[in-house]
């Protein structure tokens, strides 16, 4: 049986009118100093609500497809990776559906779009759900815009996001070649639990999501079994912690769904005394923990924040300490209302593991104080929490709730699960750029990578199956040497063209991560999921991958999950006595990570990697500080 998950779509409405809608869009956004200023706006049309009125138009971005075969995840893939645009969205905020994603989920199953038996959608936005959402919506909405707010859902529900108008761009994505197929429209949140719940591996748990907002809520809790999910609460709109995070991220300069990372690194720069009392006002804390967030929904919504915390920071603007205890003051408030609502989730169903989904999970911060804070006994993060992530969620549900089929009996150990290429292929796009390259097989691979970082260079790695999620987990890494704070600085000013506050991860040996950083209530972190403090071996021998606090979002690395990768790291170890190496995303700043040989290529003659070694070839450039005279190209493998 094939299930294939769908997560994102087109926008009709702005794909259609290339010289209407489109460039009205951009003229909204480039008449506004700020991006916050932006999405605080009423644009032109209708249908074209601020962000913190929560837009129907939003949903779409990270389109993904996933593909189950018996019931076993074979393959994902999100669209941005082929489609080079991140987020899978285009200038002015075109989307785009995941055809490109789906076509190699089917290669990697040996199978066809006809093929298809069952396509999960990630949302199921019935008439029903918008009627909900509107009811949620509007005793909160002032009288003033309260007949546009509903005439706009409205206007988008019958346009773009409808079922029956995803059922024709499904058909029309596919060429009409899954008419076979029976299409199930999942409730967003129930996507991203089901993702959370059958990959964890746990027979029983809770299960929560949070995220921006899905059809007419924020967040679900639900309880997992062997009888399937079953939703148990739900916070309905304008309750939202993931968009009051995003408009903060926005006010800061930074762009929503993408921005989020780099205010979560620099919350750990300022005093979140400093707006307590500011975000104590927006995060409107109830009694079971939830938040109304209901200040988002003011028609004034923009002044009010600005009058609270002065100016919009302009994008590519100074950043200063007013930003810095912005950043974390809003980490600090979103933190402590997140364990508050488990610890009174925990002590109403008496659950001993939770689950984690929805884009709201990949704070790394927050799920770190969790773990480590023991209140349950396990506590799992879906490693692809975000949209794209939904895809897996959603086929998942169907098979286990919809199609009844029995729950997996292990967990999800690998996000390797996108596509791998041949020597051949390799080889072929190396000939490609022979004028730019130099290159040779390698005879040992992880000694010969080992050798240059420990020589100071930084390697470009590629190696097997993409990961599918946002984090590079050593297949499509770059890679450098730990030890000195000026690594640091030379990956992200001269490599990866990204702010100087923006920390990197540590890539550690499983066995001896707790040796290094304090895995207490974590234990494994294989995918990037937890924030924990370092020890002070990792501190003194660790410096490039240590945030100014004394934190690291660790990725532990086991042999039989990634062996190529652990050799590495072991022949680093070797040589330095440190079983660490730093490990960031194969990609520079408003790129995706790359995909095929020909992407790290490009990448790598873009950038100032010193090497780049892919799939046992070591290549250097003609050009540049890293010639190596005695490399030569070979001829192409049989």
């Amino acid at each position: 049986m094939l299930v294939l998950g769908y997560a994102g779509h087109r926008r009709h409405g702005w794909t259609g009118d290339i010289d209407g809608k489109l460039k009205s869009r951009l003229r909204h956004s480039f008449s506004y100093r700020t991006i916050f200023g932006a999405l605080t706006s009423f644009g032109e049309n209708i249908e074209d609500l601020p962000l913190n009125l929560f837009p129907l138009d939003g949903v779409g971005h990270d389109s993904a497809a996933a593909i189950l075969q018996n019931g076993k995840l074979a393959a994902a893939a999100a669209e941005e990776r082929f489609c080079r645009l991140k987020h899978a969205t285009a200038r002015g905020g075109r989307t785009f559906g995941p055809r490109q994603a789906a076509e190699f989920c089917f290669r990697q199953v040996g199978a066809s779009f006809e093929d298809a038996e069952h396509i999960a959608f990630y949302c199921d936005f019935s008439k029903e759900a918008i009627e909900e959402r509107i009811a949620a919506m509007q005793p909160h909405l002032a009288p003033d815009i309260r007949q546009r707010v509903i005439d706009a859902y409205h206007a988008v529900y019958s346009g773009t996001v409808s079922n029956e108008r995803i059922a024709e761009e499904i058909a029309e994505l596919f060429d009409g070649r899954v008419s076979g197929a029976k299409i199930h429209f999942v409730p967003h949140h129930l996507a991203h639990a089901a993702s959370a719940f059958y990959s964890s591996g746990y027979r029983e748990a809770g299960v929560l999501t949070i995220d921006g907002f899905g059809e007419k809520s924020s967040s679900i809790f639900a309880l997992g079994g062997p009888d399937g999910l079953k939703v148990i609460e739900e916070t309905l709109l304008p309750g939202s912690l993931g968009v009051l995070y995003m408009m903060m991220t926005a006010f800061l300069g930074f762009k929503p769904l993408d921005g989020e990372y780099k205010v979560m690194g620099l919350a750990s720069y300022g005093d979140p005394k400093t707006y307590a009392k500011e975000f104590a006002d927006l995060i409107e804390q109830q009694p079971d923990g939830s938040c109304l967030t209901t200040k988002l929904v003011r028609p004034d919504f923009g002044k009010y924040v600005e009058e609270l915390f002065g100016p919009a920071r302009p994008a590519g603007g100074p950043v200063t300490q007013r930003e810095m205890d912005i950043a974390a003051a809003l980490q600090k408030g979103f933190e402590d209302a997140m364990l508050d609502r488990m610890a009174y989730l925990k002590d109403k169903y008496a659950i001993e593991r939770i689950c984690l989904s929805g884009g709201v999970a990949l704070n790394v911060v927050m799920t770190g104080k969790l773990a480590r804070s023991e209140m349950f006994k396990q506590t799992y993060v879906f490693p692809a929490a975000g949209d794209d992530g939904a895809s897996i969620g959603a086929a998942q549900y169907v098979y286990h709730d919809i199609l009844r089929q029995p729950p997996p009996s292990a967990p999800v150990r690998t996000m390797s699960l996108g596509p791998a290429f041949s020597r051949n292929q390799v080889a072929q796009a190396l000939e490609n750029h022979a004028g730019k390259l130099l290159f040779h097989k390698l005879d040992n691979v992880e000694e010969a990578v080992a050798d240059a970082l420990v020589e100071g260079k930084v390697v470009g790695w590629f190696q097997g199956r993409m990961e599918f999620g946002p984090r590079a987990l050593g297949n499509r890494s770059i890679l450098a040497d730990p030890r000195t704070d000026e690594m640091r600085e030379v990956v992200n000013v001269r490599v990866k063209l990204r702010e100087e506050f923006r920390p990197f991860a540590p890539a550690a040996l499983a066995e001896m991560s707790d040796d290094y950083f304090d895995m207490s209530g974590v234990v494994r972190s294989n995918f990037m999921e937890f924030v924990v403090p370092a020890r002070p071996l990792g501190a003194e021998n660790a410096k490039a991958v240590v945030h100014v606090d004394g934190s690291a979002r660790i990725q532990t690395v086991e042999r039989g999950d990634n062996e190529p990768f652990w050799k590495i790291i072991d022949a680093f170890r070797r040589r330095t006595g440190v079983p660490i190496i730093l490990n960031t995303s194969f990609n520079v700043r408003g790129e995706p990570i790359v995909c095929t040989p020909e992407d790290a290529i490009r990448c790598f003659l873009s950038t100032n990697i010193d090497l780049l070694v892919i799939e046992g070839y070591m290549v250097a450039k003609k050009v540049g500080r890293v010639l190596q005279e005695d490399m030569a190209s070979p001829a192409i493998d049989d």
